[in-house]
């Protein structure tokens, strides 16, 4: 486990900047993963001339100066607020709240008196719950909106942030609907943002030749980007999502270094899946070999506890494998249950399955999603479940080179 935690630490860094866009974090954790698979004497693909599979894509990215005040107090950046993640650049002092009045959502008569307000000067604030239903909005809302110099979310629930392939004109904010009363009076702040319509990131590709059946294919994957930073010190690490996970696929691959594979296995660390699975479909519509060949997709999310045991996404679609997979589990008792789900577009093995490839997505349930997307999911993790999970992941991947399995 000293190696697990070590990688961990390390993709979790502050050099790394949360494994994002902003200061080219992404491209930090692609070197790390191609230096491990060096390492451990996994080559890139035949024919191939480096192990990244690049491709582009938009995203707003977060480099600049953020500061909020509300009656002239200052928040603290990623505990009492964030920008959104398609804020704008903007920068305002003492602006006057204003509170939208909610029937505009679904009363055409006070929409259109709020059409007619002068919102210069002014910010803009509505609940989460509007929020959350917000490209069901009518068209026009949203415009009216953008006249405002900035936008605030109160959030009474916990916000997470998120990647933004696109970019609004004028900053919008979340923040903690405790710090709001009727005693607010002004709201001040600054947000740099800057858009990139055409970054270059990568998929990064290791690969072991199968000893009997080279032509057929096992794909173990994990994303390793994450969230990125805010500036240069609002950092979300991702250690549970997904440092975790790298984790595991970096001691899967050094496990098949040295028990030669039946079945050729390419293992893949996933860039942009937190813009919406981009990498993951980009090697689907762009594989190295034909999809046809590949037998299963393993993909590792979330490996950061399991003292609930571990669910599989798909496992209620591919019943066979799911019914292989319980009874490794059962028989060797390695997690305290392994569960199932149907399909869901949550992960990297998505774009596969829809694909027809047979295709798992494998987390561990527990402790560490209490911080998902924030600022606190940082090491040091449980792990309570990884070796049991490591162990059922070899024997479930060993058993699936076996025809009559």
């Amino acid at each position: 486990m000293k190696a697990v935690k070590s990688n961990i630490n390390t993709l979790c860094s502050k050099q790394f900047k949360g494994r994002g866009y902003t200061f080219e974090g992404d491209k930090k954790a692609a070197q790390f993963i191609t230096q491990q698979f060096k390492k451990i004497g996994i080559t890139s693909f035949p024919n191939q001339s480096s192990y990244y599979q690049p491709y582009t894509l938009p995203v707003n990215t977060f480099p600049g100066k953020f500061s909020l005040s509300i009656n002239q107090k200052k928040m603290e950046l990623g505990v009492d607020y964030i920008p959104a993640a398609d804020a704008g650049s903007g920068q305002i002092k003492d602006a006057t709240p204003f509170y939208i009045d909610e029937q505009i959502f679904h009363n055409d008569a006070i929409l259109k008196d709020f059409l007619k307000i002068n919102l210069k000067g002014k910010v803009v604030i509505y609940n989460e719950e509007y929020e959350q239903q917000r490209f069901t909005w009518n068209r026009v809302i949203l415009e009216k909106m953008l006249q405002a110099d900035g936008i605030v979310v109160l959030y009474k629930n916990k916000f997470n942030h998120s990647v933004g392939r696109w970019q609004l004109p004028k900053p919008r904010f979340y923040i903690k609907k405790e710090h709001f009363n009727e005693k607010v009076h002004s709201i001040s702040f600054e947000s740099e943002t800057e858009m990139h319509e055409h970054y270059i990131s990568q998929n990064v590709i290791g690969y072991i030749q199968g000893k009997e059946n080279p032509e057929k294919y096992i794909i173990i994957s994990a994303h390793y980007d994450h969230l990125g930073s805010i500036g240069k010190k609002c950092i979300f690490p991702g250690a549970n999502d997904n440092a975790s996970g790298v984790s595991m696929m970096i001691e899967i691959a050094k496990y098949y270094t040295k028990n030669p594979p039946s079945n050729s296995i390419v293992f893949i660390g996933f860039g942009s899946e937190e813009a919406g699975l981009v990498g993951s479909k980009y090697y689907v519509e762009h594989p190295f070999f034909p999809l046809e060949q590949i037998r299963f997709v393993v993909n590792l999310d979330l490996f950061g506890s399991g003292e609930d045991g571990m669910m599989a996404v798909n496992g209620s679609v591919f019943k066979k494998e799911f019914q292989l997979l319980e009874k490794i589990n059962n028989e060797n008792g390695y997690l305290s249950k392994v569960a199932q789900r149907g399909k869901a577009a949550n992960s990297d093995h998505y774009f596969f399955s829809e694909s027809g490839v047979p295709s798992f997505f494998f987390y561990l349930m527990g402790s560490s999603w209490t911080h998902y997307h924030d600022v606190y999911d940082k090491p040091p993790l449980p792990l309570s479940g990884f070796k049991g999970a490591y162990k059922l992941i070899i024997d479930f991947t060993n058993a699936l080179q076996i025809e009559d399995y």
